[in-house]
């Protein structure tokens, strides 16, 4: 027996014969099932779907093909191998699209501040870094969805209650806006998406549905790029614990290098110098003073370089400690009280024979009226000395490309203390790292002190300032830069003032 071969139809086709041809609907369904061979479409009732009934279907089959494309381009992204700033941006974007979403943000838990913060925006940028208290803040739908993990819907920002405070800053005006958590795999809160003044219509259940849908994905692949991290900088960390090691057992030779050049060495010649001269100058004292004059440069250098190499060698030991302890992701801190100006003078004296040979003058101001306060010795003198060095280095730089011409530069380092008012508006230091060098360009001033930090001097990496930034953090401090190009830069660092 002969059975003909039924006619294959697409989704498409499907749809634009069947579904979307409701006219025609019933002839066009009898035909295909007589046209199959499968059923007599004269013995069998069919009750067709209604009009309402297709609509509902299509507006499922859109939401789950926007589903479908959201997974496909966070798969994507994932795939790649993106950095996870990148990451956040393809999901943010995504998120947006899937609801047709004006401007959005996506914040991420900072368990070391405790703190959500701003990661990506789209919309305005300045935003980004913004931080807010998922504690404190009972009002704002961000710290609401984080507390709770469940999605909020505000449906007109005027009719509910609403935290504006980043509408005053940015001078947007939010109507309406979605938020939900992202989550791990244990249902922990990692962060919140909020997607902000849909363009076509209010927001709906299905969008939060859609959402909520992306904010899986993105937490899915956040914690996957993030494991991924975490496993290249165990692994690089393990390299610079050897290397550490390595870079510490080479330093002890020099030191004791130096030590015995001038323990066995240059002070003996000295001692037999003063002894010759105190014979010759009753007979000769023209012959003894230039003797004198020829010797007593060293004399009075030695000591200074003796202190470097020693300097020098106890900064790489805590470089290499730091790098280590940058690379972990932690930063290790011992607070006592203790003066500002003594912390401050003796890094100075290791950048001090650098900042002569470049024509730079380095001065203190203000430090004498800063009290003694509670804070970290060893990771605020480092700070201070990656912003004194920064400095001199881009000056040095500038000057060899030609960008500003070779003169007498300065940089000046000034302190003071703000009491009255609870931190931040008063009771903190201000220290102050400020020089008429080429200044910054403002796509490297934007960047500095975040994981994106670049630098523009040869070599540079861009490190030295999120060193910065992360000595602030744990001090509960905050940092900050100005700059014209061609004019100077001024850094500042701001740290709570608090005394036993």
């Amino acid at each position: 027996m002969h059975v003909s071969r039924p006619k294959v139809l697409n989704i498409s086709q499907w749809q634009n014969t069947v579904v979307n041809n409701s006219a025609n609907r019933d002839t066009m369904l009898q035909k295909l099932w007589s046209t199959m061979g499968v059923i007599n479409m004269s013995e069998v009732d069919i009750e067709m779907p209604s009009n309402s009934e297709v609509e509902a279907l299509q507006k499922k089959v859109a939401q789950y093909r926007k589903q479908l494309d959201a997974a496909h381009r966070i798969s994507v992204a994932l795939g790649a191998g993106l950095e996870l700033p990148m990451l956040l941006r393809e999901a943010l974007h995504t998120a947006l699209d899937t609801v047709d979403a004006d401007a959005g943000s996506l914040l991420l838990y900072n368990p070391d501040r405790k703190m959500l913060v701003f990661e990506y925006v789209v919309g305005d940028t300045r935003l980004i870094g913004k931080e807010v208290d998922p504690i404190a803040d009972s009002s704002g739908r961000a710290a609401t969805v984080f507390r709770t993990g469940v999605t909020i819907l505000t449906e007109d920002t005027t009719d509910q209650a609403y935290n504006s405070r980043f509408d005053a800053e940015t001078g947007y005006q939010t109507r309406s806006l979605l938020t939900v958590p992202l989550k791990d795999l244990n249902g922990i809160s990692i962060g919140v998406m909020q997607a902000l003044n849909k363009k076509h219509g209010p927001f709906t259940d299905e969008d939060g549905t859609l959402l909520e849908t992306v904010s899986g994905l993105a937490s899915t692949a956040i914690i996957n790029t993030r494991l991924a991290k975490e496993a290249q900088l165990a692994a690089v960390a393990r390299a610079v614990g050897d290397l550490g090691h390595d870079i510490k057992n080479a330093l002890t030779p020099i030191e004791t290098m130096m030590q015995t050049t001038i323990d066995a060495f240059i002070v003996p010649m000295y001692e037999d110098i003063d002894k010759t001269l105190a014979k010759v100058e009753p007979t000769d004292a023209e012959f003894a003073n230039e003797i004198r004059q020829a010797v007593e440069p060293l004399r009075d250098w030695y000591h200074e370089a003796e202190e470097s190499v020693k300097d020098g060698c106890e900064d790489i030991r805590e470089m290499v400690s730091e790098i280590a302890d940058y690379i972990k992701g932690v930063q290790s801190s011992h607070m006592v009280e203790q003066s500002l100006k003594a912390v401050v003078e003796s890094r100075l004296r290791r950048l001090s024979v650098i900042a002569r040979t470049r024509h730079v003058e380095i001065t203190l101001e203000g430090f004498d009226n800063v009290p003694p306060f509670v804070f970290d010795g060893r990771l605020l003198g480092r700070a201070l000395y990656n912003l004194i060095n920064n400095a001199l280095g881009a000056i040095s730089d500038a000057v060899k490309r030609g960008v500003i011409p070779m003169k007498e530069f300065h940089i000046q380092v000034k302190a003071r203390a703000v009491s009255g008012l609870e931190f931040p508006e008063g009771n903190y230091c201000c220290i102050e790292v400020v020089d008429d060098g080429p200044g910054i360009p403002d796509q490297v001033r934007a960047s500095l002190f975040t994981p994106q930090a670049i630098s523009t001097t040869p070599g540079g990496t861009g490190i030295g300032t999120r060193f910065v930034k992360s000595v602030a953090d744990v001090h509960g401090g905050s940092v900050g830069v100005e700059s014209v190009v061609g004019e100077g830069a001024r850094f500042w660092i701001k740290l709570p003032l608090r005394q036993h």
